[in-house]
Parts: structure tokens; sequence; C-alpha cells
């Protein structure tokens, strides 16, 4: 909690700084849109002029959705919150609008008051000196603000690391209730934590050590573009799940009114959501068909084709079929 805190006031103020700066106050003087006339705010990609600028956004796209991703973990928590039918709707409207304004605010102004060209931005660089805000730091020339910054992304990933140690270990705990995985990973000590789902999800963090190694970049690129694709993937199912759902409420009878939380704009932002989930997906390693590489095919379409792998093998091992709208059970749990 406190380290979310300290997250989002950070963030507030770095918009604050950043409109400071940008308004003129540091050594770059007045910026305004400059930066978005030369370089400009899209850089060319394997061609020239306005597809090539086309092509640079969307070969970007996956890193991007890398950011973002997680945001859907917040009804994980339901199970272990009190009165989860007040607390879940007000999470997720905080998460949209959080997302929207705050993240959304602090891209645009790093594009502001930074050039696409900044070579500190294309550095290979292991410590946190290649992160958008402390170059803006850097360059409004204020000496102690990088530090500071620094200090705060620890915090911040020491959140992420602990949001996904968690939301992890509760999906293989609902693994494990519905005999897809082991038993043991169930266990829970007398004040009700997994031990043993959490010690399984906590080791995985130990890859990371790898990023230390002299291909580090390699290795880094491998572990974005396999969790970025995979996080497609999962939005792409939330979104055919909740089409599904609200099929089935329709056919049930059921009206959305009576939910505890509506998402607005439906069918048509779970459609929207689906569809360039896929989109991204299937074009996720464009690059490779134009100059073709097998490292990077793979690490461009691995998490697809494992998905695809595992979810036939399924079908085919257990025999096990879609359900029907009319007989999905969209009752239980609902009284919770």
């Amino acid at each position: 909690m406190w380290f979310s805190s300290i997250k989002v006031i950070t963030i507030i103020g770095f918009i604050i700084f950043s409109i400071c700066v940008n308004a003129g106050v540091g050594d770059q003087g007045y910026l305004g849109f400059k930066y978005w006339k030369d370089p400009g705010a899209f850089s060319e990609h394997l061609v020239e002029g306005d597809v090539g600028r086309f092509v640079g956004f969307w070969s970007v796209l996956i890193t991007a959705g890398f950011s973002y991703q997680g945001s859907e973990l917040v009804a994980i928590g339901a199970g272990e919150t009190k009165d989860p039918r007040k607390t879940i709707p007000s999470a997720m409207r905080w998460t949209f609008w959080g997302v929207f304004s705050i993240f959304i605010a602090t891209v645009f102004f790093l594009g502001l008051n930074i050039p696409s060209t900044n070579k500190d931005l294309l550095s290979e660089s292991q410590d946190a000196s290649a992160s958008p805000l402390v170059i803006v730091a850097q360059l409004a020339g204020v000496p102690v603000l990088p530090s500071i910054l620094n200090a705060v992304l620890l915090t911040a990933v020491l959140t992420a690391a602990n949001s996904d140690v968690y939301s992890s270990s509760r999906i293989l705990i609902s693994l494990a209730d519905s005999g897809h995985a082991p038993a043991f990973l169930k266990k829970t000590n007398r004040f009700g934590t997994p031990y043993n789902a959490v010690g399984v999800c906590a080791a995985v963090g130990f890859l990371s050590f790898l990023n230390l190694s002299n291909d580090g970049t390699v290795v880094f690129n491998w572990f974005l573009s396999i969790t970025s694709v995979a996080g497609f993937i999962a939005w792409a199912i939330i979104s055919l799940c909740h089409i599904r759902f609200m099929k089935a409420l329709a056919l049930q009878g059921i009206s959305r009114s009576e939910l505890p939380y509506v998402a607005p704009l439906q069918p048509y932002l779970s459609w929207y959501g689906l569809f360039f989930s896929v989109l991204i997906i299937i074009t996720s390693g464009f690059q490779v068909f134009i100059e073709w590489d097998t490292s990077s095919f793979f690490t461009a379409y691995i998490s697809l084709i494992l998905f695809i792998v595992m979810f036939v093998g399924h079908k085919l091992i257990f025999r096990t079929k879609l359900v029907p709208l009319n007989e999905m059970d969209v009752i239980t749990g609902s009284d919770v």
C-alpha cells in the first residue's frame, strides 16, 4: 500500500515537474511541441514516409502493451476482499481512470520533453539511467532528482513483483482447486497464505538474474516479448469470455443491470479489445518475415505457439467441449 502510494504521488509530481520543464524551467529552455516537429513525434521504421512512421508505431505496440498489462488483475483479489460487491467495482473504476489519466499524461509529457533520437533512450544500460523519467530530469539539469527517481523506480519494481506473486499464486490455487495443478499448491499456513504456491511463483523471479549475463539485452528482449504476447493473449481471452458472458446473461433472462458492476460501451469495447489483441499478437513479429531470423521468430511467437499447443493438447487429452451459452453457470458467486 505504501509503495503504491509513493509511486502515484511521484507520478503526479513528475507530471507537474514535466509541465514546468516544458514551460522553460531547466537547461533546455522553453520546449512546447518542439520535439514533435524535430525530430518528430513518430520515427520512420523499415520504410520512409507516413507508412514508415505507422510501421514504427505498430512495431512498439507489444512493448507499450507490456507497460499496461496487469491492470486486469484487480478482480483476482475479490475472494480475499471484504465486501467485494462494493470494493471491486470501485477499484475497477479507479484502475481505468488512473491508467487513462495519470499514465497517459506521463507518456504525453515524456514525448514533449525528450526527443525520440535521444541516445539514452536507445542505450543498453542495465541500470535505471535509460528510464525516460530519469532522462527528463537529466536534460533539465536537476542534479538530485535522477537519484530520487531511481529510488522510486525501485519501489515500483517491488510493487509490481508483489502484485505478480500474489496474482500468480492465486491463479495456481484456482487451478489446484479445479484439479488442473498439483494439490500441494493449495496448502496454506494459519494466516491463510498459500506458501507453496507463493514459493513456486516467487522462484520464477530468479530468472531475472539472467539479465546480468553478457547477453543480458537478448535475455531481456526474450522475456519482454514472451510476457507481452502472453498478456495480449490474456486480454483477448478476457474479451472473448466477457462477450460470451453477456450473451449467456441475455439468453438466460438475466439483466446486466442486476450486476454489481456494468462495464460501459459493451459489447463494442470487448469486440474492440478482442480484435486488436489478436491482430497485435499475429503481427508482433512481422519484421522477421521481411528479414528472416529464426531466433527473432521464436522470440515473437513462442508464447502463441505454447498457448495453441497447450489449448489443443488439453482439448484432445481431456475431451472437453465449449460450454453452451444456456448451460453456463452465471449464478455461482453472484451473492458474494
